[in-house]
């Protein structure tokens, strides 16, 4: 990390390092420094003097967040109104018409519904239920025994059931031995896939494996064998060009394929991950058995280093935004191949067999006791008549052992599932949602405050945390302003986005409705959208660390947590020559075009893997205090960069400018030595 000389100098002897150093036991909930001081590097430093917004503005907004708060009444209402909201969905739909209705309510100008898309077929998830019954008693009429209810997930844009549906159960056979053993027992049952708890992935990649299996059971069903014309003749595909292998996304591992050809001249090739992204290889360079290229694709551009030893091949690709995915290939032998189709071809037909049954369906276990959710393949231009019929249901941990103990001791049970999953023929729009505080004096210039209102739709979730406590804090933050009459000199504009779970898509489609000017006009995009805990920091440039610090700074000292015992600060962390952040959210969107973008430092107490993508995602979640503080901070943030003396810098002004660098290299060629 590189941090500017100005950021050594130390604070006045006898300041301490830390606030709470500072605040006596008697006194700590009082901070008579409140506001005056920013916190750098996590260290206490004055506040750098640039002019922002001015100081009775900033005590009233202060105030109006801190006693007249609404973020959490705000974040209740819209997840007991409306529940999940996915992408496309009418839960969705009608929230963002709540939205746009509360930023019209609070004075907001400009308040609308964007479109930046559309979808091919509409997914709505109704009440869904998963029960294990037992009969109750001799007479057939008696209602059965509930002997437990299961919490579950199932992928978004998939089928549900007609209705209640019961059926025995009984594990999935792998290989036809298994399956003869129990032919005919395998219709209207609920059939249960053995997990492999010990395989590599964390509870993200249940869900890739369960799109993985969707598609291949419809494969299976229009009758197309995908590898038998290999295993008759195993070595007819094979080609020394040709590498199998997977991209490790955070754990889940998607299947790839590298084709690299070093016969020419200029080697050629390209790399594909499944579901994901293709396209060609170029600037290849080899030394020794490391080879390195840049891999062009629809989200831009990686650069790839591989290793390879023999048949095997081991690397990183590394995106645009910083991140690094593990890379693993191997080139395919005569011998593996037979043995991968023999494998592969005695499984995929038990598993025909078993759907020439007709069951109910299929039960996977996730690898704990959260059930994750995520949605189909192609649910974008997958058209109603293509979608799969067969359901499967993914169960906690502990669901899963309970029903398959009770499978294995033969004990006479019913699975009941009811799916309401409503799947309606398009094209849909698919928008976001934009209100305005327009500037007083240069109304062009923009500074974005946003967060993704879309959410995950699995069974229990409300959205709570991922994300509809920064859709509280984007909506909280404007009524705050609002309420004050802020009168910025820049247009503050918020964003609630749409499709940020299936990819940044609502802050990408808006990126590109915007002209090479308006975007040169945005001073910086901000996205909260890392849960319930307060905006405790930035990641910055170094250049841009000091506005950051002035804007940030009336925070520092003023919200106090009692629970934490502490102060819910607002630290800027110096990230040398570059925002140093994840790609994960919208900000990334804007970073890849060159407008800073930035992700909250979300710190506090609240554990959010807990109800990320899960049944937990629920309202319990959301902890208040640490909401009005993001509220607050955001609105005082939006405001001081509204009224700033320009737009957040985007490149160091003292890096020499390129016609220096041209005359200091005509000035190196001429020079004798």
């Amino acid at each position: 990390m590189r941090i500017p000389a100005r950021l050594a100098v130390l604070i006045l002897a006898g300041t301490c390092l830390s606030l709470g150093a500072c605040v006596s036991s008697t006194t700590r909930n009082t901070n008579t420094n409140a506001g005056t001081f920013a916190l750098i590097a996590n260290e206490q430093v004055p506040v750098p003097q640039i002019e922002m917004g001015d100081a009775a503005t900033i005590d009233a907004i202060i105030n109006e967040g801190k006693n007249n708060s609404q973020v959490l009444a705000t974040l209740t209402e819209m997840c007991e109104t409306f529940g999940p909201r996915l992408t496309g969905s009418s839960n969705l739909q009608k929230a963002q018409r709540w939205a746009r209705s509360k930023f019209e309510a609070n004075g907001a100008s400009n308040a609308h519904l964007s479109q930046w898309g559309t979808i091919e077929t509409r997914f709505d998830r109704g009440p869904s239920t998963a029960r294990v019954l037992m009969s109750s008693g001799r007479r057939k009429k008696s209602e059965p025994k509930v002997l437990r209810t299961l919490e579950f997930s199932t992928l978004s844009w998939s089928m549900g059931t007609d209705g209640p549906v019961s059926g025995k159960i009984i594990h999935l056979p792998t290989t036809m031995e298994e399956y003869q053993a129990n032919a005919g027992n395998y219709a209207d049952a609920w059939v249960l896939i053995t997990p492999k708890y010990a395989a590599r992935g964390g509870i993200r990649s249940t869900g890739f494996l369960m799109r993985e299996r969707m598609d291949e059971r419809h494969e299976i069903r229009k009758g197309i064998a995908r590898r038998q014309a290999a295993a008759n003749d195993p070595t007819a595909e094979l080609s020394d060009k040709v590498w199998e292998g997977s991209f490790d996304y955070h754990g889940s591992f998607v299947p790839a394929t590298l084709t690299l050809d070093e016969d020419g001249d200029t080697p050629t090739g390209s790399l594909s991950i499944r579901n994901f992204s293709e396209g060609p290889i170029s600037e290849f360079t080899r030394d020794g058995d490391t080879v390195r290229f840049v891999w062009t694709h629809d989200m831009g551009t990686s650069n790839i280093e591989l290793t390879f030893d023999g048949n095997e091949a081991t690397g990183v690709s590394r995106s645009g935004s910083g991140n690094e995915f593990p890379l693993e290939f191997s080139r395919a032998t005569a011998e593996s191949v037979k043995a991968e189709h023999e494998a592969k071809d005695s499984k995929e037909a038990a598993l025909a067999a078993v759907l020439a049954e007709n069951p109910n369906g299929f039960v996977s276990s996730s690898k704990d006791e959260r059930v994750w959710t995520t949605s189909s393949n192609n649910w974008i231009e997958r058209k109603l008549a293509d979608y799969p019929i067969d359901v499967e249901v993914n169960v906690r941990e502990s669901d899963f052992d309970y029903l398959s103990a009770r499978a294995y001791e033969g004990v006479d049970i019913q699975l009941e599932l009811d799916l309401q999953h409503n799947l309606t023929a398009g094209p849909f729009p698919t928008y976001n949602v934009i209100a305005e505080i327009v500037g007083s004096e240069k109304p062009d210039e923009i500074v974005i405050i946003s967060a993704h209102m879309d959410s995950w739709d699995g069974p229990g979730s409300q959205g709570a945390t991922d994300n509809g406590t920064g859709t509280a804090v984007t909506l909280e933050a404007a009524r705050i302003l609002l309420a004050v009459d802020a009168e910025p000199k820049r247009t503050i504009r918020f964003i609630l986005w749409g499709g940020e779970e299936q990819g940044l898509l609502g802050a990408r489609g808006y990126i590109d409705s915007l002209t090479d000017d308006e975007k040169a006009k945005i001073s910086a995009a901000f996205v909260d959208d890392g849960g319930t805990n307060y905006q405790g920091g930035l990641p910055a440039a170094d250049w841009m660390v000091d506005y950051l610090a002035a804007a940030t700074a009336p925070i520092n000292g003023v919200f106090y947590s009692e629970t934490d015992d502490a102060f819910l600060n607002v630290n800027i962390r110096p990230t040398g020559d570059k925002i140093d952040t994840h790609g994960g959210s919208d900000h990334a969107a804007f970073n890849a075009v060159g407008i800073p973008g930035f992700f909250w430092d979300e710190v506090g107490r609240a554990d959010y893997q807990f109800g990320w993508h899960t049944q937990y995602d629920r309202v319990d979640l959301a902890i208040e205090e640490y909401l009005i503080q993001s509220a607050t901070n955001t609105a005082v943030l939006a405001y001081n960069l509204a009224n700033a003396p320009d737009l957040l810098p985007r490149e160091d002004p003292n890096a020499p400018k390129k016609e220096d660098e041209e005359t200091q290299g005509e000035e190196i060629e001429g020079a004798s030595y």
